[in-house]
């Protein structure tokens, strides 16, 4: 109760006309007089946000920009940008105010901007045609040889992968199976498609990306397995403007909120735990 009690004291105070002569030269000074939140991010990544929703799934990235723009009190405008590079750049020079769009937190991009505290947490994942894998001892009928994790293909020769090329999951590859074939791709829709065409038989990527994957197409399941229990946490954050402190905070307290009332949990559900935006 004490923790909240100050919560919402910092909010009010942060948000009210006196504290921002102590605000002077924040982003969120220049939003608020703005009247509006610019977020950036890449509009073709289901289902952080989805090219063509239905109704009322505009996707997971998309809902969470609109209730920070609310709390803000402030009208929420998008611009579509492909990669890290942009949104950092675009924060840097004015043209955008914060990022959403399934971005994973590294010692290399926090020297680009401010990352916020994981709204979602994630891990390196594969899809692997199941040809690649070996059979089951003879005899058995249920295998005792089992693949949960990209891990516990180390023992498996003969795989190809297929990633995103400067992605976590990327960094992962080259230090768990640094002599095996490695393909780099500009998009992880790139590289999951070089491996329904055959050029390498295992797809490696965001979990999230991978349930999002399974939750249009059931299918992929009937050639490929999946394997997605946690090998390193990926944490998916928000990209700020580096060193503000009272934007940073700001969005901090709203992020703590939206976990503790359970919204950020009811979000994550509708988008990575059911197939009600698919279309």
């Amino acid at each position: 109760m004490v923790f909240r009690i100050f919560g919402l004291l910092f909010s009010f105070f942060i948000l009210s006309p006196l504290f921002s002569q102590n605000i002077s030269g924040s982003r969120l000074e220049e939003i608020q007089k703005r009247g509006e939140l610019r977020v950036t991010g890449n509009r073709n990544f289901d289902p952080f946000y989805i090219s063509d929703p239905k109704d009322g799934f505009p996707g997971f990235d998309v809902e969470l920009g609109k209730k920070y723009a609310e709390f803000l009190g402030v009208k929420y405008t998008f611009t579509n940008r492909p990669e890290f590079e942009d949104y950092a750049e675009a924060i840097k020079n004015g043209e955008a105010d914060i990022a959403f769009s399934g971005l994973s937190s590294t010692l290399e991009r926090s020297k680009k901007g401010s990352f916020s505290s994981p709204y979602l947490v994630s891990t390196p994942g594969a899809l692997v045609n199941k040809n690649a894998l070996p059979p089951p001892p003879e005899g058995n009928i249920i295998s005792t040889v089992y693949f949960r994790s990209i891990k516990d293909l180390e023992s498996v020769s003969g795989l190809s992968f297929s990633v995103r090329a400067f992605s976590s999951s990327h960094e992962y590859l080259l230090s768990i199976f640094p002599n095996s074939r490695i393909f780099t791709y500009g998009s992880m829709e790139s590289a999951w498609n070089s491996v329904k065409e055959g050029q390498a038989n295992c797809f490696v990527g965001d979990s999230l990306y991978i349930k999002g994957l399974l939750l249009k197409q059931k299918s992929i399941l009937s050639n490929f397995r999946a394997l997605m229990e946690p090998v390193q946490e990926n944490h998916v954050s928000a990209l700020l403007p580096k060193g503000d402190i009272y934007f940073s905070r700001n969005f901090e307290f709203f992020l703590s909120e939206f976990k503790r009332t359970g919204e950020l949990k009811s979000l994550e559900d509708k988008y990575f735990n059911r197939s009600d935006w698919v279309k």
